[in-house]
């Protein structure tokens, strides 16, 4: 994750609630589709607003957030309250401290174009993913008009890419959907 990583300088900018209207938390579950999850793994989850918003969701599950930058960590362990459905965990890039098998749903969220082999992510995510659990993916839309925020253009994947890349991972019932302003959600299942 080099030059193309956030900057955790600007880690307040995540905690915008104007990512809400982008990035709408209804509309994320009704595209992931999975009901009742009980294990949901974030990965990238910087300081977990996203994660809390989704979290409110499905308030049984339990969601392990994983960033590999431990401010990132620090920073969604000094916010999230005590008792939260939410565990902050630090990651060594693309190794998961999970059990084969065991999440319901693992999202990535504004992270694949960070990622030097996303390959490799992909492959460790569909290990913990249960049977017939889902990875989604949501990232900067590769397109001009959705360039106000964001990473440069250059940096962004377009749907073909990433759908190649959770094909080649061996997932499958791959769908998309650009309902989300300025991105692009991949949905795929581990069969």
């Amino acid at each position: 994750m080099e030059d193309k990583k956030f900057n955790p300088e600007f880690r307040q900018k995540l905690n915008d609630p104007n990512r809400l209207e982008k990035l709408n938390p209804k509309k994320i579950w009704e595209f992931i589709d999975y009901k009742h999850p009980l294990s949901i793994m974030d990965i990238g989850a910087g300081t977990a607003f996203i994660t809390a918003a989704l979290g409110n969701l499905v308030p049984k599950a339990r969601i392990d957030a994983f960033d590999i930058e431990p401010i990132m960590v620090e920073e969604m362990r000094s916010n999230l309250p005590e008792y939260s459905q939410i565990t902050p965990h630090l990651m060594v890039e693309n190794q998961l401290p999970t059990a084969d098998d065991s999440m319901d749903v693992v999202w990535m969220i504004n992270l694949l174009h960070e990622l030097r082999k996303p390959y490799l992510l992909l492959k460790e995510i569909k290990r913990v993913l249960k049977p017939n659990g889902k990875l989604l993916i949501i990232d900067w839309a590769k397109k001009a008009e959705a360039t106000e925020s964001g990473p440069p253009l250059e940096h962004r994947m377009d749907e073909a890419t990433i759908t190649s890349l959770m094909l080649d991972a061996d997932f499958s019932n791959i769908k998309t959907t650009e309902d989300f302003t300025d991105h692009l959600g991949v949905l795929g299942t581990k069969l």
